[in-house]
């Protein structure tokens, strides 16, 4: 899986590439409220998310995310 992020302020995009398919993935931190949106096969799915559940390490150049979505745990 190929990533690609860029951070400015409060704003952090994410592209990748997963099965031949391209997925674009942003969402905007402000207080506690996540807005997290990604376009995948030509359709656009926006979902709000609290800050708690979503784990976000930043460090240099790496992104850690991790997120809990219908019950699994997801990492990227």
């Amino acid at each position: 899986m190929g990533l690609q992020w860029l951070h400015n302020g409060s704003t952090v995009a994410l592209q990748w590439l997963y099965s031949g398919s391209t997925v674009a993935l942003q969402w905007l931190y402000s207080g506690s409220t996540v807005a997290l949106q990604w376009l995948y096969s030509g359709s656009t799915v926006a979902l709000q998310w609290l800050y708690r559940a979503l784990q976000w390490l930043y460090s240099g150049s790496t992104v850690a995310l991790q997120w809990v979505y219908n019950g699994s745990t997801m990492g990227l």
